[in-house]
């Protein structure tokens, strides 16, 4: 989900050149500045840290790409390996000479598997962009975009809010989702120069708008106005990685409590999603714990330094939550356990299924 989820808000987002003038079947327009809010402000687990020098918002899931990369790369690569590594051993020790038809059919064979490391290497050590900030001392919004462009530096006062809806459909069915994005425009034009999309998808479509109340209030408001931010799982522990599973990918699948809610279709769609990308989304958040990440630059290093209490709040975290960041929840853990094992059956059978057949017909 999280990946064609992450794709549809890029492609929604490219599509998107000008900004409408009204909200319609496309979105809708938010209010700014000093217009009333309609809507109470709510992080909706939008938000990692709060402090009175920035907010941290929670890394959108569409690394599941990078996890994807390491995951299939390494599987493929692994696979030509075993298939193909065999009989090039042997028939350098037994120093047969290949010909030219030979020679095309092994060398290209190994730069097949050759590209598939590859691939898995790039995914799994390329720079990741940081979490989106959003400097209350500097008024901008800071977000990396690509090696080639580097940060993004938009300035807070002249973003025009919009909820995007888009409609995503995956293999396991179809749904909605609702983008809150911040634009900039050409000047005297309703065209979109740059956008940063700073909270992850989100249903329904009230939430976008209370996540961007919280943004306002946070900026011009007092943080009194503001309600208590839940805590969000760990980035850097990997005991936490089945709890944010939780959060970031399944979503309303799951309640407060890390329990699969009923409904035949969430089950359906829990254990589907399990074995087709259950160790495609652990390599994901691998990935995001460990791939270098490009350094803040120097203002934003500054302005990110604040001393004394913290006036906002954060909501404690229950016992129960504590466990799932632990990876001690025992119904949590026999959950994604169980997903793993059929991820496991699946792939690992397939590996072994073409792996060890083909030796047979050899050996035969």
């Amino acid at each position: 989900m999280s990946r064609s989820a992450s794709k549809a808000a890029r492609d929604l987002l490219l599509g998107m050149k000008e900004l409408p003038e009204q909200g319609g079947g496309w979105g809708l327009l938010l209010r700014r500045g000093a217009q009333p809010a309609e809507l109470p402000p709510k992080a909706h687990g939008a938000v990692q840290e709060i402090n009175p020098a920035y907010l941290e918002f929670v890394p959108h899931a569409s690394v599941s790409d990078r996890g994807m990369g390491v995951f299939y790369g390494l599987w493929f690569f692994l696979l030509f390996v075993f298939l193909f590594g065999p009989d090039t051993l042997t028939s350098f020790i037994s120093g047969k000479s290949f010909g030219v038809a030979e020679f095309i059919i092994y060398g290209g064979t190994w730069v097949i598997g050759l590209s598939f490391g590859i691939w898995a290497y790039r995914s799994a050590r390329m720079p990741l962009a940081p979490p989106v900030i959003l400097s209350r001392t500097l008024r901008k919004f800071y977000c990396w975009v690509d090696r080639k462009r580097g940060w993004m530096v938009l300035d807070y006062d002249e973003l025009r809010p919009a909820v995007f809806r888009s409609a995503i459909v995956t293999t396991a069915g179809s749904a909605t989702f609702f983008i809150l994005g911040l634009a900039k425009l050409v000047p005297g034009t309703r065209r979109i120069a740059d956008q940063v999309n700073p909270a992850p998808l989100l249903f329904p479509a009230e939430r976008p708008e209370e996540v961007w109340e919280f943004i306002r209030t946070y900026m011009d408001g007092a943080h009194e106005a503001l309600p208590p931010v839940d805590p969000m799982p760990p980035l850097r522990d990997p005991r936490a990685d089945h709890a944010r599973m939780d959060r970031l990918l399944l979503q309303d699948l799951v309640d407060a409590h890390h329990r699969l809610k009923p409904g035949l279709l969430n089950k359906i769609y829990t254990w589907f999603w399990g074995g087709v990308s259950y160790w495609t989304e652990r390599c994901a958040l691998w990935v995001q714990r460990t791939a270098p990440r490009p350094a803040y630059p120097p203002e934003l290093r500054e302005a990110m330094d604040w001393q004394g209490d913290n006036p906002y709040r954060t909501r404690p975290p229950t016992d129960e939550e504590r466990q799932a960041w632990e990876g001690r929840l025992p119904h949590l853990r026999r959950r994604w356990l169980a997903a793993a094992a059929f991820s496991t059956l699946i792939y690992g059978g397939m590996f072994l299924l073409m792996t060890v057949g083909a030796w047979l017909e050899r050996g035969s």
